[in-house]
Formats: C-alpha cells, sequence, structure tokens
C-alpha cells in the first residue's frame, strides 16, 4: 500500500497540485482516492489534490493500518494557503483555536479539520460585546445548508469584539479560519488567564488528536453510507446520478450531526 501511495501522489497532473480539488468533488478516473480504489472508503473524498504525502486522512488511514503515525509535515499546509495547526496559537480538543491578543484578552476562532468538514458556510450567529461566555458553552452557531453546528468557547470571558465581517460573509470561516475567518475576541481575567491557557494543545499536538478525530469521523460516515438508512445513499432519488461527497449521500443535516459529534 505504501508503495502505491507514493505512486498516486507522484503521478498527480501537476496543474491538479497547483489548484487542489474543492471538498467533495469526484475526481476523474485515474485520480481516485487510493484508500477508495482498495475498497476501504466508499466514496471518493479529497479537497488537496490528491496530494497524498500530506492528507491528513491517509496519515490516520496509515497509523490505522500500522498501528503507528506515517509521516506527517509539522505545520503542514492547508488547501486554501493556511496552516493546518500554527504553532502560534493553543487549541481546545473541540478544535477552536486561541491567540493571545494581550494579557487580558484573546481571539478566538474553529481550526482547519472543523473549516474542512464545514466545506460551506451559509449563516453564523456570533455573541453580541458585553455578552459573557463560559468554557464549554455555545459560543456560534453555523448554518450550512439545512443543518446547523454549534461550536464551543474554548475558555470564559467577556465579548470585547465579534467578526462582523465573517457575519456577512460565513464563507471566510471555510477559507480563512485563521486569519479573516476569526469570531470573537475576549476579555479574560488575567489573575485566571494561565489556568485557562494551560490545558489547551500546542499545534503538534492538535495534529496528533485531529488525525483520530479524522480517522473516527470518516468511519462513522462510511457505517452510516453502509447501513443505507431511509433518505442515505450513493444516487439521488431517480437512482441514476451517483454522489461523490458524504454530506451529499447523507445530506447536510444528518452530515453536521456527525461532525457536532466530533466536537463533543
Amino acid at each position: 500500500m505504501a508503495a502505491n501511495r507514493k505512486t498516486s501522489a507522484s503521478v498527480k497532473d501537476p496543474q491538479r497540485s497547483r489548484t487542489p480539488a474543492p471538498l467533495g468533488t469526484v475526481p476523474i478516473e485515474g485520480n481516485e482516492c487510493i484508500w477508495m480504489r482498495a475498497g476501504v472508503l466508499s466514496y471518493r473524498l479529497c479537497d488537496r489534490g490528491f496530494d497524498c504525502e500530506h492528507c491528513m486522512l491517509d496519515a490516520a488511514l496509515q497509523r490505522d493500518r500500522t498501528g503507528e503515525a506515517a509521516a506527517w509535515t509539522q505545520g503542514g499546509w492547508g488547501p486554501s494557503g493556511y496552516r493546518l495547526f500554527p504553532q502560534d496559537r493553543r487549541f481546545s480538543a473541540t478544535h477552536a483555536w486561541v491567540v493571545e491578543l494581550g494579557r487580558s484578552s484573546v481571539r478566538i476562532g474553529v481550526d482547519a479539520l472543523v473549516a474542512w468538514l464545514l466545506s460551506e458556510a451559509g449563516a453564523i450567529k456570533l455573541p453580541t460585546p458585553g455578552a459573557s461566555v463560559a468554557r464549554g458553552e455555545p459560543l456560534a452557531t453555523v448554518t450550512s445548508g439545512n443543518g446547523k453546528l454549534t461550536l464551543a468557547a474554548p475558555i470564559s470571558g467577556k465579548v470585547l469584539a465579534r467578526n462582523e465581517a465573517v457575519r456577512s460573509c460565513p464563507e471566510l470561516v471555510i477559507s480563512a479560519p485563521y486569519g479573516a475567518g476569526w469570531l470573537v475576541d475576549l476579555a479574560v481575567e488575567p489573575a485566571h488567564r494561565d489556568k485557562q491557557l494551560s490545558p489547551l494543545l500546542c499545534g503538534s499536538d492538535m495534529e496528533q488528536l485531529s488525525r483520530g478525530h479524522l480517522h473516527d469521523f470518516h468511519h462513522r460516515v462510511d457505517a452510516l453510507v453502509a447501513a443505507r438508512p431511509r433518505g442515505v445513499g450513493a444516487t439521488m432519488a431517480d437512482g441514476g446520478v451517483p454522489l461523490g461527497d458524504p454530506r451529499s449521500m447523507l445530506g447536510a443535516a444528518r452530515y453536521l450531526k456527525l461532525v457536532q459529534e466530533l466536537l463533543l
């Protein structure tokens, strides 16, 4: 499998490598995900031009087969040019990031894995300035299709500002999760600041955690597709048009329910 994986990555079209396929695009024949071709997955899914060497899913599945982590580029680059898990901030296990703005304030957003799994955002609801939020409680709600995803606050504090740009253009959460797609700025008590930040993960530890989360997520999706509950399947209702991504096969609401379980 390792030899095939190398071959798959090395023979991909040069233009495709410069412009990664959007999440959910069914690739042309011969550029299928090698895990789908091997029968491990029942659908084709890639957002990085079939660059297997830097794929979180490929790394997780390789670890599952061998019992140890496959080669991984620390701080690898995401599909829109951002680092997957930057070292300049900390992360919660629920996939929110925190970066310090000063001794008494922080900025919060969602990490690359949530952005990648969401793939689209139609609206986002954020708390108003002056509101108090508590760690683990709802911080933001993203509407995508006919489903919703609630994001939990990684720490407690009072809202100093919310990102009005992301409210006007929710897609920024997807395209720039560590930049223009930030969510809120919080004021934190300096006396409790270190205690709140210390449980959070550094970028490299978040990479490791996300491998496992992504692996588990895809197992759940594959199991649900295989079980074929009502409204789930690889074709449209007329049975003639093949669907190429799990969101389409499951429906937005059911798909986002699985993403929500990942964030608990």
